[in-house]
């Protein structure tokens, strides 16, 4: 019989757990904390709440169980040494970082570590729909999971979804690069909210988005328009749907949005994020008048 997995109002998923396993001399494993700053700064926000964990547990083979760790519900994805090497290792560190940096070294690019990448993204957003509460807030960090906002997305329509970028991102000229870079932005594009560490970096994303995508602009603002994928009665299309993307700079989505994001309000304080961060947000809306697509 298949036992049902707990789920959580708030889900945040990072390329790693925040516990590295620890083996000591008799051969006996236990949990540690793992060093670095996405783990302090995302211990207030998770501290005495319905919240859960999804990451890599940073070694190689299949999954541990998922297990509570003061409080939070840590639920490992497994990853294959083959994809240690071809995601992490390689399109990860190899392909996206240099390009992110200015190409402070060579980027490498191979279809085989695009597609490992890619299945790997697609493993964390499944495992995210499956711990998500209705209507939960997902956070998903870095440039390790820029295609799960999409993926989540269209397993999960019910969620709100924020992405945070913890490295630089690149101008448009570097960026275009990359041969899988439309998949990128269309993954980062499912999120309901994007962050960036400064205001430029939000920016180089808004001029991808115009020049790659073909999106209008104006002043902060981002506009583009698709066909509506549910059929109307005879078979015709619905109107198309617009995405507005906006940054805010010097506030954090959850200052920013808090009156528009019931989901937000529950699940994140005012004190989550810097405030010297730099956000974009997305929402659907439709023509006026038009109804629902």
């Amino acid at each position: 019989m298949t036992v049902a997995r707990p789920t959580f109002d708030l889900v945040v998923a990072a390329n790693r757990l925040p516990l590295d396993r620890v083996v000591d001399d008799n051969g006996e494993s236990t949990w540690r904390r793992s060093p670095g700053g996405l783990v302090t700064a995302m211990e207030s926000v998770m501290r005495g709440r319905d919240a859960a964990w999804v990451g890599w547990a940073g070694e190689p083979g299949p999954a541990p169980e998922p297990f509570h760790e003061k409080g939070v519900y840590l639920h490992p994805v497994g990853l294959s040494p083959t994809e240690i090497q071809e995601y992490y290792e390689g399109f990860s560190n190899d392909t996206l970082w240099p390009i992110f940096h200015d190409v402070i070294v060579p980027a490498s690019f191979h279809r085989n570590w695009w597609n490992t990448y890619r299945t790997v993204n697609h493993r964390f957003a499944q495992a995210i729909a499956q711990v998500a509460a209705p209507g939960a807030t997902v956070w998903v960090h870095d440039y390790q999971l820029q295609l799960v906002p999409a993926m989540v997305r269209a397993l999960r329509p019910d969620v709100r979804i924020g992405w945070f970028n913890h490295i630089p991102f690149p101008p448009v000229e570097l960026f275009a690069q990359l041969p899988w870079r439309r998949a990128l932005v269309e993954g980062l594009l499912g999120a309901d909210f994007l962050g960036f560490q400064r205001t430029a970096d939000a920016e180089n994303f808004l001029r991808v988005c115009r020049r790659l995508l073909g999106m209008a602009t104006k002043a902060d603002t981002v506009t583009f328009t698709h066909p509506a994928t549910t059929p109307r009665r005879g078979g015709r299309s619905g109107p198309p749907r617009y995405r507005s993307l906006w940054t805010s700079a010097g506030s954090t989505p959850w200052r920013a949005h808090r009156r528009s994001s019931p989901a937000l309000r529950r699940s994140v304080p005012r004190s989550a994020t810097p405030r010297s961060s730099c956000w974009a947000s997305t929402g659907w809306t439709t023509p006026r008048g038009s109804g629902p697509g």
